[in-house]
């Protein structure tokens, strides 16, 4: 969940800027507010696909804005969603990836020696380590439902007779990807106070020159 909002220092700006109108400060500073709220989505959504290797991931849908209101000057975008299927991820075959253990969401990712082609292409079995240190099994199936995926078989867990313990691995959710301090959220947040600044001066220009 991020949050949208603005203190009374920035209030008191607003109204000695506006003058005799003073009383169109909180109308101002909540467009402005929400104005930054969509921008902060989009921007979000583009730093996500920037980083993660996925597309139609569908970042509008599980970011719903709750708009700011007079009454109430905060905009929420909250983040909702399942963690993705590896499956709808992307690879690039042989790519320079520095991870030392398997990481199913950065585009720098490697997989063994082969890699993996782009999702929804035919993709050949194989193996890698975890970063446990676990040697797993991977494989593409689609399921008697028509779902697809990425799954993986724990070969330490494989006795004789037995198909060992089977699971389909798993990338991030939305929620996750658009957290990250590091390669989404964190690069977006000094433009959403920048953008802020800039939707309220656009607002106060509006009033004023009505």
């Amino acid at each position: 969940m991020i949050s949208i909002d603005y203190d009374q220092d920035m209030l008191a700006r607003v109204e000695k800027k506006l003058g005799s109108m003073k009383s169109e400060a909180p109308k101002v500073l909540k467009n402005a507010v929400n104005e930054t709220a969509k921008q902060a989505r989009k921007d979000l959504a583009v730093a996500a696909q920037k980083n993660y290797a996925i597309k139609n991931a569908g970042f509008n849908k599980a970011m719903q804005i709750k708009m700011a209101t007079i009454s109430n000057p905060t905009a929420i975008i909250q983040n909702t969603g399942k963690k993705i299927g590896l499956y709808r991820f992307s690879y690039r075959k042989n790519s320079p990836g520095s991870e030392k253990y398997f990481n199913p969401t950065l585009k720098r990712t490697q997989i063994g020696k082969g890699g993996i082609g782009a999702a929804g292409k035919q993709l050949k079995s194989g193996s890698f380590s975890s970063n446990r240190g676990t040697k797993l099994k991977w494989f593409v199936a689609k399921m008697g439902s028509g779902h697809k995926g990425i799954f993986k078989r724990n070969s330490s867990s494989i006795k004789r007779g037995s198909s060992g313990e089977i699971s389909e691995i798993m990338g991030p959710s939305i929620a996750e990807m658009i957290g990250s301090e590091r390669r989404v959220y964190g690069v977006v947040r000094p433009n959403i106070q920048k953008n802020l600044k800039k939707n309220i001066e656009k607002q106060v220009k509006k009033v004023l020159e009505a």
